[in-house]
């Protein structure tokens, strides 16, 4: 499976015509978070409108920035894995949106027992698929979630299930610095960086999981 993965797009939709061939070529867009800035449901419309142009097989989790509106939105489309599970082409995917606490005090942030619930509940719709992804607005912590001041911002209940349950592929955003590929564990841990100033992922999971990591111009 091929899949285009941004995060942090902010409300930013000039770089979507530029990526029309990298997403009308995907089997599948992953967008782990902050769709706005707002935390709106219009602001949050006019992006998923700009992937549906492409390509509409869509998987999402709302980010910190994503307020209510946000979360109806993605819900009502079908393309949340907030706290759900979903199976496609023999892949499990789950996902958590928000993110742990921060020092902004942000609309959608959650406690790590909180994070915990979430992806125990995705995990359990999709637990026995031979191979697992997680989409998280939140990477694992110390892994892709360094910031600018040298902090950790990830999230210890992501890191913590990963290691357990044997996961193949983690896309994440959140700190928007920390993009970039490692590995945690046998898991591969994708930070796609802000869509919001061009970055994104293209993810290939047939046989050995690979990611490129790209930038688009102003």
């Amino acid at each position: 499976m091929k899949i285009f993965a941004i995060s942090d797009i902010h409300g930013e939709k000039r770089y979507f015509e530029q990526a029309a061939g990298l997403i009308g070529s995907a089997d599948l867009v992953a967008i782990a978070g902050d769709l706005t800035t707002s935390g709106g449901k219009k602001s949050a419309g006019e992006v998923i409108s700009c992937v549906e142009k492409y390509n509409s097989n869509i998987l999402a989790v709302h980010g910190n920035w994503d307020g209510k509106g946000v979360i109806d939105l993605l819900e009502e489309k079908g393309y949340s894995l907030h706290g759900k599970g979903r199976t496609i082409g023999g892949i499990g995917f789950f996902g958590v949106g928000g993110s742990s606490k921060t020092p902004f005090g942000t609309v959608s942030e959650y406690s790590e027992d909180e994070i915990r619930g979430f992806l125990n509940a995705g995990f359990n719709e999709i637990r026995n698929a031979e191979n697992i992804v997680l989409i998280s607005h939140s990477p694992p912590r110390k892994v892709r979630d360094k910031t600018i001041f040298g902090l950790r911002g990830g999230s210890v209940s992501v890191s913590e299930f990963v290691k357990k349950h044997g996961i193949s592929l983690c896309i994440v955003g959140h700190i928007h610095e920390a993009y970039g590929r490692e590995n945690l564990d046998d898991c591969v841990v994708v930070n796609t960086g802000p869509f919001q100033k061009g970055r994104y992922a293209l993810i290939d999971t047939g046989g050995p999981i690979t990611a490129e990591l790209g930038s688009l111009r102003r």
